[in-house]
């Protein structure tokens, strides 16, 4: 493959996304088309929450340009899921719906011969394949609670999976994950703090939906076991807060399925750092996990010393994160006409809607 063959794809998708959602952030708001502030969320001002719309635009056009109809049931899964999303952005779905949604999509793809190949037995393996996708899902969907977070996560994993699929002599796969990270660069010029507008349940399961689908691939070419571990290091960071966030509300008596302000993002912030560095540092975090699939999938001999240095590693972060508390609700605010109103004068937020 080409440089160009990459390079090409990756700059339409960039500047599709960043002028269509430069677009919906100037429009979105006269249409009403926002995440309105709750006491659980992070956010204080009605923001545009059709961010997700651009990143779609922007990869489905490149698909159509450059994709060469290749991985048809991920790019027609993730579609379907991300119009689900931008509908329950307005109409808010319960969460069985929206799961509902995921298995559908999860099982189209795995009906198209995606599956993940780690026990001799197909029914097995096509139930790992969909807890995957579907938890992945809903993983970056979770991670969508602070300016620009979700979207620098989401990058760094395209990028990591696009070099494994070059690596692993996939063209098509590769091309079509840098047109994923294109187009998430292209939101984040919006979306990094003080962000304009979010992605909303439109991108955030867009992404995690195409980007697991896309790893899952991996493993379709060789069945090799291997194949597929190597790109499962740059979802570790979404992995563990999904985690962390789930054992600490059930340990609470809380539901998990309930938004708050105590993801890791958020404890970064009780710890003392600015909404920036808690973002920057889990985007090393992100990045450190990425690379380290990377390293492994070039030098396998390092699997087991990589693998038990990234568990400890979280183990270690985790324990320090659950010390620290979540952040409070927030007072109660005020109507959310006379923000609407408000928001008109000064539209920037402070940051992305808590999950």
């Amino acid at each position: 493959m080409r440089a160009m063959q990459i390079v090409v794809p990756g700059v339409c998708a960039a500047t599709l996304s960043a002028a269509f959602c430069g677009g919906l952030a100037r429009w979105s708001g006269r249409l009403r088309l926002v995440a309105k502030p709750r006491p659980d969320r992070w956010h204080q001002k009605p923001t545009p929450n059709t961010g997700g719309l651009g990143i779609l635009i922007a990869c489905a056009a490149g698909y159509v340009l450059f994709g060469n109809a290749g991985y048809g049931a991920v790019a027609v899964s993730a579609g379907f899921l991300s119009i689900l999303g931008f509908v329950d952005d307005r109409v808010q779905f319960p969460p069985l719906a929206k799961l509902a949604g995921q298995a559908v999509a999860a099982g189209i793809v795995i009906y198209s011969g995606i599956i993940l190949h780690w026990t001799p037995w197909y029914g097995a393996n096509a139930i790992i394949t969909a807890v995957w996708i579907i938890g992945t899902t809903n993983a970056f969907n979770l991670i969508d609670n602070m300016d620009g977070l979700c979207g620098g996560v989401a990058a760094i994993a395209a990028v990591s999976g696009a070099v494994l699929a070059f690596l692993q002599q996939d063209a098509q796969r590769a091309m079509l994950l840098v047109i994923v990270a294109a187009a998430c660069l292209g939101f984040l010029i919006f979306n990094h703090k003080p962000a304009r507008i979010f992605m909303g349940d439109c991108g955030s399961m867009f992404l995690g939906f195409s980007l697991a689908s896309l790893a899952a691939a991996s493993s379709h070419r060789g069945d090799s076991i291997l194949d597929s571990l190597y790109a499962v290091p740059a979802f570790l960071y979404p992995i563990f807060d999904t985690t962390l966030v789930s054992v600490l509300r059930s340990a609470a008596g809380k539901r998990v399925s309930v938004g708050g302000r105590d993801h890791s993002s958020h404890r970064l912030v009780s710890a003392g750092l600015t909404e920036r560095n808690a973002v920057w540092v889990l985007w090393s975090i992100a990045a450190i996990c990425a690379f380290s699939g990377l390293l492994v999938c070039n030098h396998p001999g390092w699997f087991i010393v990589v693998t038990t240095l990234l568990l400890a590693g979280f183990t270690a972060f985790g324990t320090f994160l659950a010390r620290l508390p979540g952040l409070a609700a927030q007072p109660q605010l005020q109507s959310a006409d006379l923000l609407f109103r408000a928001s008109k004068a000064d539209s920037a937020p402070d940051c992305l809607p808590m999950s």
